[in-house]
């Protein structure tokens, strides 16, 4: 720009000296005042370059820019199997910082004893299961209206508690009955964080421990996703 300003500048001397020369006073009393120049009003604008992103503002655009973690869901699971899950994974080395757990209450259907009135019942009951060889159940020990109930098998469907229940009358069990539940067991999913090809290559072996689940990938949630 000041190479342009310069130019200019001279070809208005050159114009004033041809003038001057060659035309007439009169026409040079009248081309003066074109050729005045105020120096002050004369401003230099310098070439318009992109302004460069601020210190500040380039973490907030690379983590725009970053792609979301991806996760790996693996589940249903449902009552004692989430805690297996759980030790299955530990036992592959998935670092703990890299797992989460969602669960909620779910409904069941049980196969189970009423609750009996004293403590001695209970234990009588326990003998006779012993003794038809029936070594799974569980006694509920919270003071709800199923103090004293003992539990003989929770599951997911009516069908697959009726199933059980057919096996173990046919192992001489008489007054055991069938029932639902609302919020009886905790069902869930893991998530991990974006696992490598050798741990999804040993999780999907070890799906087929857990029959009914399923893996897929999904987007992680805040709270794992903030840890990577």
């Amino acid at each position: 720009m000041r190479l342009i300003f310069l130019l200019l500048l001279l070809a208005n001397l050159v114009l004033f000296a041809y003038i001057y020369v060659v035309g007439e006073p009169r026409g040079v009393d009248r081309q003066i005042p074109l050729l005045q120049i105020s120096p002050e009003r004369i401003k230099v604008i310098s070439p318009r370059r992109e302004a460069a992103p601020s210190a500040k503002a380039r973490p907030q655009a690379a983590a725009k820019a970053a792609a979301p973690a991806v996760c790996l869901e693996w589940g249903v699971f449902f009552g004692p199997e989430l805690a297996r899950a759980d030790v299955a994974l530990a036992g592959l080395g998935v670092p703990e910082s890299t797992v989460h757990r969602e669960t909620s209450d779910a409904g069941a259907w049980w196969v189970y004893f009423p609750p009996f009135r004293t403590k001695a019942d209970v234990d009588r009951k326990i003998a006779e299961l012993k003794a038809l060889g029936i070594t799974e159940f569980f006694v509920v020990q919270d003071g709800g209206q199923w103090r004293n109930a003992i539990s003989l098998g929770i599951f997911k469907t009516e069908e697959a508690a009726r199933s059980h229940l057919a096996a173990l009358q046919a192992k001489g069990v008489k007054t055991a009955t069938i029932g639902q539940r609302a919020n009886l067991v905790k069902q869930g999913v893991v998530l991990i964080r974006d696992p490598s090809t050798e741990i999804v290559a040993r999780l999907t072996e070890l799906k087929q421990e857990f029959p009914g689940s399923e893996m897929r990938a999904v987007a992680c949630p805040p709270a794992l996703a903030a840890t990577g």
